[in-house]
């Protein structure tokens, strides 16, 4: 017993070692007006892709990796550190929700976990938006969350939506505001939490959706048509096939030009950054091939011809 409490006493102290060293770090980004201000480089007047020629790719990708691993430690310590005086209580409970889940998946995972009925699931999803929307998707804030294990679905979509305000909205620049409004970088943002495999190809895909607005193009993204298909029965995500591009929804961004009405999940903060700054990309059209790698062309001929190749269409 007395080693357990040493290893937990140890433990307190990094934690607090680690917030001391963040705080401090982080004061001294907050003095330079850098830390977390969510701009945009669109040119929405001139439908382009004002292009940051000063900070390299290599930059971006080691400057937020670094960012958010040391933001992610930082709320993954403090958040144990503080639950350390209940891990032997069986009525309190440690989640972490996941970025790209909708919000009836987010609904389905803490019900489980909170012993809730259907009636409180409702109440979950009917939380108040902190922001006009239609369905709210987009708004529950995805990270790790402690919880009473009889926590009520009001208490737990305000506890999530209150951490979105926190870490999106306060950060939302007035001058991004006039150029794109929060749903439009969510619904974006949300999109590229479900299609690209990591922040590298968040920001390349960000540009492919920018230039296809821009161009009054169709999306194509097969994201869109999992929402609009998914359901509880047969999966959230499920895989789309060939005749879903011809299914008749709002969500279908095969049929329909822009945007879905709607967000269709509930995506990071690296996302929302990578939906508000795009690379500047000739492409219009993407693919990952089957080890995951990234391939992007400016002509539906030349994306046939990369279909082929790693597909082996016949």
């Amino acid at each position: 017993m007395t080693f357990l409490l040493r290893k937990l006493s140890a433990f307190i102290i990094l934690s607090l070692a680690v917030g001391l060293l963040w705080g401090g770090a982080r004061n001294m980004l907050n003095d330079s007006d850098t830390l977390g201000t969510l701009s945009t480089n669109i040119d929405i007047i001139n439908k382009s892709i004002i292009d940051d020629s000063i900070t390299t790719d290599k930059e971006n990708i080691e400057g937020t990796s670094i960012n958010s691993f040391l933001e992610n430690m930082y709320v993954e310590t403090s958040l144990l550190a503080s639950a350390i005086p209940n891990i032997a209580n069986p009525s309190v409970t440690y989640l972490r929700i996941a970025q790209g889940m909708r919000k009836e998946e987010i609904a389905g995972i803490l019900g489980n976990k909170l012993s809730w009925d259907k009636n409180e699931k409702e109440k979950f999803l009917a939380t108040e938006r902190p922001e006009k929307s239609i369905s709210g998707e987009g708004y529950f804030y995805p990270g790790t969350y402690l919880f009473k294990k009889r926590s009520d679905a009001e208490l737990a979509g305000k506890l999530m939506t209150n951490r979105f305000k926190q870490e999106v909205l306060s950060r939302y620049a007035s001058s991004t505001r006039k150029v794109i409004n929060i749903d439009t970088a969510l619904k974006i943002a949300s999109i590229l939490e479900r299609e690209a495999g990591g922040k590298y190809d968040m920001r390349i895909i960000s540009g492919i959706i920018w230039n296809r607005i821009f161009k009054d193009m169709p999306l194509d993204m097969d994201s869109t048509l999992q929402y609009a298909k998914g359901n509880e029965k047969i999966g959230w995500w499920p895989k789309v096939e060939s005749k879903d591009k011809f299914i008749e929804s709002p969500y279908n961004t095969y049929a329909n030009e822009g945007l879905p009405p709607t967000a269709i999940s509930n995506p990071s903060l690296a996302a929302i950054e990578a939906a508000l700054n795009p690379k500047k990309t000739n492409c219009l059209f993407f693919l990952h091939d089957k080890q995951g790698g990234f391939h992007c062309t400016r002509t539906y001929k030349e994306h046939v011809k990369n279909i082929d190749r790693f597909y082996a269409r016949k």
